[in-house]
């Protein structure tokens, strides 16, 4: 597995590629070396060859079609069969370890959220295995399971969620595609068989209109409408809950700002509005301000004064 300071390279050569139309081997090899110097790197490819075979694996183990020309230098190509989105997210995910690992010697004025990312040693490894179409093994146990169990999975996607990441994958043997947490997964190996890919639904269809990681089929899209005081509205306007949130106007002119999402009501959903906190009001559909009032009185009466 490729360790940090590989992570960064890769990272810097795509984005100055990817932001260029053409980029020389000398311009490539100043700038990764000035932006590894700013993530307080050592260990600085300063040898042509060495930016060349981080070139070489970003080819071949991350799948990114570099090309070379002698008029225009190094690019990535437009080209249909490509996806940009698979790009963007792979870099998005290079920005998180980044962010969490580098020591930039300001960290008296940079705080960055301390949260526990574990499992994300796995992701690379995963991500290989997945564009390869082979199979992997691990140890995994569930957080209600006090042993492991040994898994044999053919990996689909990589999902993150509140922190956490997640492997979308189908069990050999089984035909239902499950999901695994990464921070749950140990003894990881990339097996040399492959599977045949089985037609499974668009993920990103499928966790439409889910919030969270558990996505259940059978589960019914509903309109769901709730308020906020305008102090509070406008945080939740800024940084919505679901990609299907809209504004939209109050009954009356009470002060208070409403929002329609189209969603499956799930139990990871009922935890994020529980968490918004007591400005809320769920105006539709009835059964969930009766299940929220519901988490509520219980949440009461666990936590009221012992007598």
């Amino acid at each position: 597995m490729a360790n940090l300071n590989s992570i960064q390279r890769y990272l810097i050569i795509i984005r100055k590629i990817k932001m260029s139309n053409g980029i020389s081997l000398q311009d490539l090899k100043q700038a990764v070396k000035e932006e590894m110097l700013m993530h307080g790197a050592t260990n600085i490819a300063h040898a042509d060859r060495t930016l060349k075979r981080d070139i070489a694996d970003i080819r071949n183990r991350l799948h990114i079609p570099i090309d070379y020309s002698r008029i225009s230098g190094y690019y990535i190509p437009s080209d249909e069969a490509y996806s940009e989105e698979y790009l963007e997210t792979l870099l998005e995910s290079f920005d998180i370890l980044n962010v969490l690992n580098a020591d930039t010697g300001m960290n008296h004025i940079v705080f960055p959220e301390r949260q526990n990312y574990r499992g994300t040693e796995h992701l690379y490894p995963l991500l290989g295995a997945i564009r390869e179409s082979r199979f992997v093994a691990f140890r995994y146990r569930k957080f209600k399971e006090s042993r492991h169990t040994d898994r044999i999975i053919a990996p689909y996607a990589l999902k993150e969620c509140h922190g956490r990441w997640y492997l979308l994958g189908i069990q050999q043997g089984e035909q239902q595609l499950k999901t695994f947490g990464l921070d749950r997964l140990s003894l990881l190996r990339k097996l040399p068989e492959k599977y045949r890919r089985k037609e499974i639904p668009d993920l990103k269809e499928h966790y439409r209109d889910f919030f969270g990681i558990i996505a259940i089929d059978k589960l019914p899209t509903e309109e769901i409408l709730i308020s906020f005081k305008e102090s509070e509205g406008k945080y939740v306007e800024s940084l919505p809950i679901h990609a299907s949130q809209q504004t939209v106007p109050h009954p009356s002119d009470s002060g208070r700002m409403m929002f329609r999402l189209r969603m499956k009501i799930t139990r990871d959903l009922l935890l994020e509005l529980l968490s918004r906190g007591s400005s809320m009001q769920v105006h539709a559909p009835d059964h969930l301000r009766q299940e929220i009032c519901r988490l509520h009185r219980e949440a009461l009466e666990i936590n009221s004064p012992q007598e």
